[in-house]
């Protein structure tokens, strides 16, 4: 960030065999440039995330910026690494569960691609309504198609 932080946060996590670091830096100090039209700008966030995998040692890094028009005293540092943390948690697992349930990203439909998505999602919240794993009750409605129609006439 070209500008000094007002505010920074850092957190640390161990994931996937992974050492992440996340630092959040925040300023006020808004750059008056025509380009940047945000008429309710309040703050710029630079978003710098360090992963380390532990077994091999590769590092990779990565800078993002974000805006917001929350004001420094309506989310600090701290809290706007939260609300981007939960906003990718819900992407995420979201994601990965039509990912490998359905292999979407194997998926290469071009015009139906949204209509697809929209039916996974409701087939998703039909198949939590069940006692047990989502990716069991697809392989065993894939081996016995008629159980699926079955459960499915029970809930519509």
């Amino acid at each position: 960030m070209q500008y000094p932080a007002d505010d920074e946060h850092t957190y640390h996590q161990v994931r996937s065999g992974s050492l992440w670091v996340w630092r959040f830096r925040s300023t006020t100090q808004i750059p008056v440039e025509k380009d940047l039209c945000f008429p309710d700008l309040q703050q710029i966030v630079q978003i710098y995330r360090h992963k380390t995998h532990k077994r091999t040692g590769a590092v990779s890094e990565e800078t993002h910026l974000a805006v917001t028009s929350l004001s420094p005293t309506q989310a600090d540092a701290a809290t706007l690494a939260l609300i981007s943390r939960n906003h990718w948690a819900i992407e995420n697992k979201l994601h990965h569960k039509r990912d490998t349930v359905f292999a979407e990203d194997a998926c290469r439909t071009r015009k139906a691609a949204q209509a697809l998505a929209a039916l996974r999602n409701l087939l998703l919240g039909f198949l939590h309504q069940l006692d047990r794993p989502v990716l069991r009750s697809v392989r065993s409605f894939s081996v016995q198609p008629m159980l699926l129609f079955r459960w499915l006439n029970g809930c519509i």
